[in-house]
């Protein structure tokens, strides 16, 4: 426990260092993130064998994540994702024909879904520090980690059912409930200094208290999915780079799944605040 909880405030720190200036600073240390996580990925996933080098599939995901980050500097728009995920699409299945049958459909498939996962949805993260309050509303993903932590808590105390028995027996639905209230909880108060700290009015309290709502739930879905892929390959931990914590899936996973959906969420939203 002392171990994780050390590797969390350093973890912490880093972050601030990161987020607050931003710009090149962020987009950099998303970029190796994203390399570290779709290397945890493929080997899940077993698009890399153990024991063997780095394959031509995996060459081309990393390929791919260069690509999508030279384009985000240029870029800075989602809508130009769709070039670097058929970008992506196109580099791995024509490795995969090129080199038929050394590798099957499930290990390209694979593949390319590893690229989505970590490094494409990783990027959000900077494109929502972009946005107008990006200084404030960059943390906000995180907020899956104070869900994680209440839900625990709330499941110790309180948890009687089970919310997916088969797939994460420990979680229940008492202790998903306490995530979400305290995730919502966090947002409301974060929503409430923005509100006594900038120009807007009540209104950013109450587009905090959706956002940490629906980003509280989708996070557990996120963090349920990170672990089905771990039971599906027979494995405890996506890495051991974070002592205490695991691999950067095993910690950013629930971050990396609600990340998109708190920056479509700040946009549609935006127009509220006043």
């Amino acid at each position: 426990m002392k171990t994780r909880v050390i590797s969390g405030i350093i973890i912490g720190l880093i972050l601030a260092g990161v987020l607050i200036p931003g710009g090149y600073i962020l987009l950099a240390a998303l970029f190796i993130v994203s390399l570290v996580g779709y290397y945890e990925l493929v080997r899940a996933t077993g698009v890399h064998k153990e024991g063997e080098k780095v394959n031509a599939l995996e060459v081309c995901g990393f390929i791919s994540i260069v690509v999508h980050y030279v384009q985000m500097t240029v870029t800075r728009e989602y809508r130009y994702f769709i070039f670097s995920l058929m970008f992506a699409f196109f580099l791995i299945m024509v490795c995969y024909v090129l080199n038929f049958p050394k590798f099957n459909a499930t290990q390209a498939i694979a593949a390319f879904f590893c690229f989505i996962y970590a490094p494409v949805n990783m990027s959000f993260i900077y494109l929502l520090r972009e946005r107008p309050l990006g200084i404030y509303f960059a943390w906000i993903p995180f907020i899956a980690w104070v869900c994680d932590t209440c839900a625990y808590f709330a499941g110790r105390a309180l948890g009687k059912h089970k919310l997916v028995p088969i797939l994460s027996p420990k979680k229940t639905v008492e202790g998903a409930i306490g995530g979400v209230i305290g995730a919502v909880a966090v947002g409301a108060v974060f929503g409430y200094l923005l509100y006594r700290n900038e120009t807007h009015d009540v209104s950013v309290i109450i587009v905090l208290i959706v956002i940490t709502f629906v980003g509280s739930i989708i996070s557990q879905l996120g963090d349920l999915l990170a672990s089905g892929i771990k039971r599906d390959h027979n494995i405890k931990d996506y890495g051991n780079i974070i002592p205490g914590h695991g691999g950067i899936m095993d910690r950013f996973d629930s971050v990396i799944f609600v990340t998109p959906c708190i920056y479509f969420l700040a946009a549609v939203l935006a127009p509220l605040l006043k």
